[in-house]
């Protein structure tokens, strides 16, 4: 039988991303990795929750600054480089956590790690988006399961690794990661797409348009029930007796749905439009958010999070393509850049409001607090988006001839 050209191009592309999905991963899980010790951190080393919550804070406030003030420079063909830089700063922040006993160095150190994915991320999401323009939100979704596989490895092998040698050796363990997949980053495959060679210094101008300032309503509101995740939700379920080990597991039954969507999220944001199925699944999300404050134990949180995670598969992974589909191919990078700087500031702003109010008025009115605050935000995104047109992707209209 003769193969199709298509169907070879696609596997080709495929093969081509690959990389770029190893880089997601293992950056991902590196951070996911620590989400799963902070209730253990509070307990073991005498930090308060509003001490895990500016530590939390911490990370996306360095990414946001990194991704809002260099992502842009992956438009102009520098990703591999960033990378490079990215991977090694990284491995450097996981070695002063196998040491770190004060809280400012582990804010330091989490910082750091936040500034290091700030510079992978944009190049590594750009290269999906570019390499099959018509395949943009698929591809995207790609890099969505990656990051994703990355976030259930790493909770997972971090509990392993605290059971058998203590809250210290899962951060050795990510260093030493760090540093294998260093070559990956030193030989990414080259930019395919349009660069930008406008020399821009920033990548404000994009802020303009309706379409991405909706985009990024709906992805900063959307992170904002991340950050609250991450700041309490560990420490909550230390309150309710659960150990790493179970922390890794729950984190992970909302991670495993996403893998398993996220390139049929895409497919499906392709053909019948990424932002309706972006407002399906966030809306779901929003909602399904403010029941966590009234669900007794661990357990059954568990099981609404897998829910959760499938709606948040569709949800997320639709809403790379919005914005992907916001600006022209020169600047993917910058506007994806952009993304990730709504996603660390939606999450940044969340993270320590929700532990202080967690700790002073427990589970019920923060959760409340969280879901409703996701959901207005996620509206509104919508609202702002209504009327207007994609500047890139299948569905753009037609550059007009001069």
């Amino acid at each position: 039988m003769t193969r199709r050209p298509g169907a070879f191009r696609r596997r080709s592309a495929d093969r081509d991303l690959l990389p770029f999905q190893l880089l997601m991963g293992v950056t991902a899980g590196g951070i996911g990795g620590i989400v799963t010790v902070l209730g253990e951190l509070r307990d073991e080393l005498g930090f308060s929750g509003t001490g895990i919550g500016i530590m939390v804070a911490s990370g996306f406030v360095a990414a946001f600054v990194s991704q809002v003030a260099l992502a842009r420079m992956a438009d102009a063909g520098h990703s591999r480089m960033m990378a490079t830089i990215g991977i090694t700063l990284s491995a450097a922040a996981m070695l002063v956590m196998v040491f770190a006993g004060d809280l400012a160095v582990w804010v330091a150190s989490r910082a750091a790690l936040g500034f290091a994915g700030g510079l992978i991320l944009p190049g590594v999401r750009r290269a999906a988006s570019v390499r099959d323009p018509a395949r943009a939100g698929e591809n995207l979704g790609r890099m969505v399961v990656a990051e994703t596989t990355g976030f259930i490895f790493g909770p997972t092998l971090t509990a392993v690794l605290v059971w058998a040698g203590g809250i210290r050796l899962p951060f050795a363990v990510f260093a030493a990661a760090m540093l294998l997949f260093l070559p990956v980053a030193m030989r990414l495959p080259p930019d395919r797409g349009l660069l930008d060679v406008s020399g821009r210094a920033t990548s404000f101008d994009l802020l303009r348009g309706r379409r991405l300032q909706g985009a990024l309503i709906i992805v900063g509101g959307y992170f904002m029930m991340i950050g609250a995740w991450e700041a309490v939700l560990p420490v909550m379920f230390a309150d309710r007796g659960a150990g790493a080990a179970l922390t890794g597991i729950t984190f992970t039954m909302v991670a495993l749905p996403i893998m398993l969507v996220g390139t049929r999220a895409g497919r499906l944001a392709d053909r019948v439009g990424p932002v309706r199925v972006t407002m399906a699944g966030l809306v779901a999300v929003s909602l399904s958010t403010m029941t966590f404050g009234v669900i007794p134990g661990v357990i059954p949180i568990a099981g609404v999070m897998t829910l959760v995670g499938f709606a948040d598969g569709y949800g997320f992974t639709a809403a790379h393509a919005v914005v992907a589909r916001a600006v022209t191919e020169q600047r993917q990078a910058a506007a994806l850049g952009l993304m990730g700087a709504a996603e660390v500031a939606g999450a940044a702003v969340a993270a320590l409001p929700a532990a202080w109010m967690y700790d002073s008025f427990g589970s019920g009115p923060t959760w409340g607090a969280v879901g409703l605050a996701v959901l207005v935000l996620v509206v509104t995104g919508w609202l702002r988006i209504r009327g207007t047109v994609p500047v890139s992707g299948p569905d753009a209209p037609a550059p007009q001839p001069d």
